[in-house]
């Protein structure tokens, strides 16, 4: 019979290690950086490194998902939405934004699922949730609310599911093997 002794436990210094890299205030420790910009489809947003959005992507397991495009249609402008095109509109427009071509911090928070708004063709979306005061700071100088309506907090849209990609269409694989199963009968 065989005991354990004490130092065959685990250190302690190894679960604290774990609880540190799951504690979400640690995690957006990292404070980083972008310009604020206006983009041509109306957006006022603070840049972050489509590389970024791109690799969070990559790393996710979710079915029939796919990099999201750009709302307008081109491609994606990795961003913090800051400003809607209707609040840019109301303030008279981009060049109203004094502190546009600026550097603004953010950090980075969880990675959450959300039904898709206001952009046809796709179902749900999922979001890098961000931590930014200055922006909701910046909102609010301009008579604007904390947050972006509809929004929880500011993000980065990561990846997007669009409108039926999940359900039962000709081009399944298991219908076709159906199918073909059956012709060949």
């Amino acid at each position: 019979m065989s005991l354990i002794t004490i130092t065959n436990l685990p250190d302690i210094r190894h679960f604290r290690i774990y609880d540190a890299a799951f504690d979400p205030e640690k995690r957006a420790a990292v404070r980083m950086t972008g310009l604020l910009q206006a983009t041509s489809s109306g957006y006022l947003l603070v840049g972050v490194p489509t590389a970024l959005a791109r690799g969070i992507y990559d790393a996710m397991d979710e079915p029939g998902i796919s990099f999201p495009a750009a709302v307008d249609g081109g491609a994606l402008r990795a961003g913090i939405v800051v400003m809607t095109p209707e609040e840019l509109e109301s303030l008279g427009g981009a060049a109203k934004i004094t502190e546009r071509g600026k550097q603004f911090s953010y950090q980075l928070g969880s990675l959450e699922e959300a039904p898709a708004t206001n952009w046809p063709g796709v179902s749900v979306c999922w979001h890098l949730r961000i931590h930014a005061p200055e922006l909701g700071k910046l909102r609010r100088t301009y008579g604007l609310s904390t947050k972006v309506e509809g929004d929880n907090d500011f993000s980065i849209v990561v990846a997007c599911r669009k409108t039926g990609v999940l359900t039962s269409n000709p081009t399944s694989k298991s219908i076709g093997s159906t199918v073909q199963a059956e012709q060949s009968h």
